[in-house]
């Protein structure tokens, strides 16, 4: 089991090197993985181990991040295998890595940059450990089902009809205690053109919310993921993203011939706290993300189960050929919200968002070449690294 964590500095530092996530715990202050931690209790199997990946957003609190997970972590240690994985450990890895002749380059690829590049560390983890299984959580979760699991070990590694299962996805259980999110507040600017609230309560409810347990899925929860090390050696997450990166995941499976399944009854409880993201912000990076992997299902259109329909209904009504309206008009009515409300801040970086669709980095990007590059590098790693072991 593997858990990101994400760190900052106990008060805002304006440096060009600090790392952008969403809500990292301050030094000072408890975070969310106190919680996730004692709800370990409720579980009937704990025959696993436990790797907490330590993310700061600063190179020079890396060393404070460590000492604060090691002090959260020591009460739990007699009832739990916990490891932590951190900065330096990757450094004492990259180096043993290129004295075994893995490439700089393929070095280079590993990172804790952003979202994807801490996933494939998450990856690495399992692959260190040598597991046949390796499940991923976030740190701002906790689990209330007890047999959370026996149910991720269900499917994972054996055949369902003639077909093997590489990959499983479960789900988030809401505040409310279902699978849906709550519509009522997506804003009126939100409504017409981006309401993806909607988009992904239509697949929950189809996917989610009808038998059988096990079926095909178009969306994943990055932090409730079951993958086999076939998997997990194979196909990387791609870091030419920011956000997004479990859905695009499942895309690369995809790519690779491995499809993401879905059980209705693995659920853990997600308590995320509060992001202060202007709302600009947050259409940004979903515009971004919904551009490269567009591109993406485009590129690799000679690939079955990857196109705009079978993405239906979400993420797949995003990916289609009135992106860029939607890009558009959406932030014509946010611009018109921040016009207003008075928020100069809001009217500005509208237009800069509109912008991005005219100047669409990715448009002339080869997904395919970029794809099977990652892939080379990731594979290098991953074969090298696998069962060597997490006490770097």
């Amino acid at each position: 089991m593997v858990v990101p964590t994400y760190w900052g500095p106990t008060q805002t530092i304006d440096s060009t090197e600090c790392k952008i996530f969403d809500h990292p715990a301050a030094l000072n202050c408890q975070s969310t993985l106190h919680s996730l931690l004692n709800s370990l209790e409720i579980l009937k199997d704990r025959d696993f181990c436990l790797v907490i990946i330590i993310v700061s957003t600063l190179s020079e609190i890396e060393k404070e991040c460590k000492e604060q997970i090691v002090e959260i972590i020591f009460p739990y240690l007699a009832k739990y295998e916990i490891k932590i994985f951190d900065a330096n450990s990757l450094k004492r890895l990259k180096a043993h890595l290129l004295k075994s002749n893995v490439s700089k380059e393929a070095c280079d690829f590993i990172n804790l940059n952003n979202y994807p590049s801490v996933r494939n560390i998450c990856s690495l983890a399992g692959i260190l450990n040598g597991s046949e299984i390796t499940i991923f959580i976030d740190d701002d979760e906790v689990f209330n089902d007890p047999d959370f699991m026996h149910k991720a070990r269900d499917f994972i590694g054996k055949d369902i009809k003639g077909e093997k299962i590489h990959a499983v996805a479960g789900y988030y259980m809401q505040q409310n205690g279902g699978y849906k999110i709550n519509e009522k507040n997506v804003p009126k600017w939100r409504k017409k053109y981006w309401n993806n609230v909607a988009a992904m309560n239509q697949a929950f409810h189809i996917t989610i919310g009808k038998p059988p347990r096990l079926k095909p899925t178009s969306f994943v929860f990055g932090g409730n993921m079951v993958l086999d090390k076939d998997a997990l050696i194979k196909v990387p997450f791609d870091p030419m993203i920011t956000r997004g990166e479990d859905i695009d995941l499942l895309i690369n499976l995809r790519i690779s011939g491995i499809k993401f399944w879905l059980d209705r009854e693995l659920y853990i409880k997600h308590i995320p706290p509060k992001t202060s993201n202007p709302f600009w912000k947050s259409v940004r990076e979903d515009l971004r993300r919904f551009l490269y992997e567009r591109k993406k299902i485009v590129d690799h259109g000679n690939v079955s189960g990857i196109s705009q329909k079978d993405l239906m209904p979400y993420p797949g009504v995003f990916l289609g050929p009135d992106l860029e309206e939607r890009i558009i008009k959406t932030n014509q009515l946010l611009f018109a919200e921040y016009k207003n409300s008075g928020d100069l801040m809001g009217m500005k970086e509208c237009p800069k968002n509109i912008d991005i669709v005219s100047n669409n980095e990715f448009a002339d990007f080869n997904t395919v070449d970029w794809l099977n590059k990652i892939t080379a590098h990731w594979q290098e790693i991953s074969k090298t690294a696998f069962g060597k072991g997490l006490d770097w």
